[in-house]
């Protein structure tokens, strides 16, 4: 089994897109890839435009082997959108070379927020063009030579009862066992927490605590998330935790999650990143975006471009 991350806020963009692949499949897990339309109040930096772009073509190159695409949600840096976008580096057509020809499964839209049920009907209908085999994967198992892909129940997007919905997790066993658990925030759910205990994978990918949220969330749930991270590294066939997304969404969030990478290091766990797996340096640049805009300010007439609608 081979886990090459492509995409992701070590990275500079907002993604936890990776390839994946065994003796039996190439799966692409969550293929898209996005910017925060707005951080410090600043749009994008040209820097992180550029980057998206870069990623793109690496995500594009990658889905060119891969025969399943997984998709664990739809908030729009989980999935490539049917539509030309700045903040994805997407064109009208960019669609049109992740989705064909391949196995998607996809989460089902039944207990999805209204935002995100809008984006899974309005994809599902740019699919109607594209020939492809579309699976809900909500609880779903299955065996593919000597692979099993098993595929959670819903579980909360962050807290239980979470306003921005739910997502699917993916396991993958093999020679080996990974667990792919994107955007659990921690995680901050209990429930979320059981399933990965139960899980009992050697490598975990796993959506971090979104500690830069201290607006959206209360110091007691930060706090959980922490707290629920912590016992992740009970796990007793834990070797290497693989922290992403909202977490790196903060430049000192090593200094903020301190006490994990030190009890990790106790239990000779490893924790890692998807830049450190590529043995890159990490570029937060979501994180530094008020410092690129002061030391690399763009042209004054640069701004213009995020006001037009179909940028979004």
């Amino acid at each position: 089994m081979e886990f090459i991350p492509i995409a992701e806020e070590s990275l500079g963009v907002r993604s936890v897109a990776a390839y994946l692949t065994t003796g039996d499949v190439n799966i692409l897990l969550d293929p898209g890839i996005s910017l925060a339309p707005k951080r410090y109040g600043l749009p994008p930096h040209p820097a992180e435009v550029e980057r998206a772009k870069q990623l793109r073509k690496e995500l594009e190159q990658h889905v060119k082997d891969a025969n399943i695409l997984f998709i664990s949600h739809y908030h729009r840096d989980h999935y490539t959108v049917p539509y030309s976008s700045i903040y994805m580096a997407t064109d009208e057509k960019s669609y049109l070379r992740i989705y064909p020809e391949k196995k998607i499964l996809m989460k089902a839209p039944h207990d999805l927020n209204y935002s995100q049920r809008t984006r899974y009907k309005e994809l599902l209908k740019a699919l109607e063009k594209v020939k492809c085999l579309k699976e809900h994967a909500d609880g779903v198992e299955t065996v593919i030579g000597g692979t099993r892909i098993s595929v959670s129940k819903p579980l909360p997007h962050g807290p239980d009862n979470s306003k921005t919905g739910t997502v699917i997790a993916l396991t993958i066993e093999e020679d080996h066992k990974l667990v792919f658990a994107p955007d659990i925030q921690g995680p901050m759910s209990e429930q979320t927490l059981n399933h990965l205990l139960k899980a009992k994978p050697q490598t975990l990918v796993l959506g971090g605590p979104p500690i830069y949220l201290t607006n959206a969330f209360t110091p007691e749930q930060l706090h959980l998330s922490k707290k629920n991270l912590l016992k992740i590294l009970n796990i007793p066939t834990l070797e290497t935790l693989v922290i992403t997304h909202h977490a790196l969404r903060q430049a000192n969030w090593r200094e903020e999650l301190q006490e994990v990478f030190t009890e990790a290091k106790n239990k000779k766990i490893n924790i890692t990143t998807y830049a450190e797996l590529l043995g890159r340096e990490e570029e937060l640049l979501e994180s530094i975006r008020n410092k690129l805009y002061k030391e690399h300010p763009p042209p004054r007439e640069y701004k213009q471009i995020f006001k037009h609608r179909e940028n979004i």
